[in-house]
């Protein structure tokens, strides 16, 4: 690549500006099992339009169960899925993935033999609005770096995660779900990665995200909400993080 090409910038948010007062994403008395297994007991929450949202708790409380649900990728589930006012809540992964839900699993699941760029191409547009390569580049120059030289499996921790929130945004999804995407990382990499989903959020994009590193979250998520046996225990706002700090780090066990 011409070492003379510039890492291109972001154009205009691409869904307009957020509506706070419109949840996205509607979840009521939801219940979920693996075989036979009762995970999640009658979750309830809500994420609006443009907000960052963050589901707290210690491992094995439900948290993933919680996305897996939302894709339809469980076993079993009851109660109600609404996305932008539609249900959900029986429709199929790829039916879900259609409507502009995005999921980017813990395990980040990238092609290890292909090239960033091959990676980036491999996903196809479900839905109206995917960000182009070049806005992905702005978004994330490490890639714009990588992007012919190095296969998947030559990449960093942190790399890899880049690539994998990239392919999801290449899909055209609007509401983006992470699952830990801060897991391993370094701290400077954590920053990058922290910097890059509050551009999303200036960008129209809606985020739910799990996360094991509460600092992370603290700094970026608009509410918080606390999973503890597979159920809803605490939520928080950002402005009372604060005063409840010894009240939230006693459910975290922190």
């Amino acid at each position: 690549m011409p070492k003379s090409r510039k890492t291109p910038t972001f154009c205009k948010p691409i869904w307009g500006p957020p509506m706070p007062d419109a949840p996205v994403l509607q979840l009521s008395d939801l219940n979920a099992w693996y075989g036979e297994s009762h995970i999640l007991h009658g979750v309830d929450l809500r994420v609006n339009t443009g907000e960052v949202v963050c589901l707290l708790g210690r491992n094995g409380a439900g948290k993933t169960t919680i996305l897996r649900s939302i894709m339809g990728l469980v076993d079993r589930r009851e109660g109600e899925i609404a996305f932008a006012g539609r249900q959900i809540a029986d429709a199929r992964p790829e039916t879900i993935a259609r409507q502009g839900i995005g999921y980017c699993p813990e395990e980040r699941g990238i092609f290890a033999s292909l090239t960033v760029r091959e990676n980036l191409m491999m996903p196809p547009v479900v839905a109206k609005g995917g960000i182009s390569l070049d806005e992905i580049y702005a978004l994330f120059p490490n890639l714009l770096e990588r992007l012919s030289a190095q296969s998947g499996a030559r990449l960093s921790g942190g790399e890899q995660q880049m690539l994998a929130i990239a392919r999801v945004l290449r899909t055209g999804a609007k509401l983006l779900l992470l699952d830990e995407p801060t897991e391993g990382l370094a701290p400077v990499i954590v920053q990058q990665i922290a910097r890059s989903v509050k551009r999303l959020k200036e960008l129209g994009f809606t985020v739910l995200l799990v996360e094991q590193n509460f600092y992370f979250a603290s700094e970026l998520a608009d509410r918080h909400y606390v999973i503890e046996h597979g159920k809803v225990v605490g939520e928080y706002t950002r402005e009372t993080l604060k005063t409840r700090a010894d009240e939230l780090k006693l459910l975290l066990g922190v």
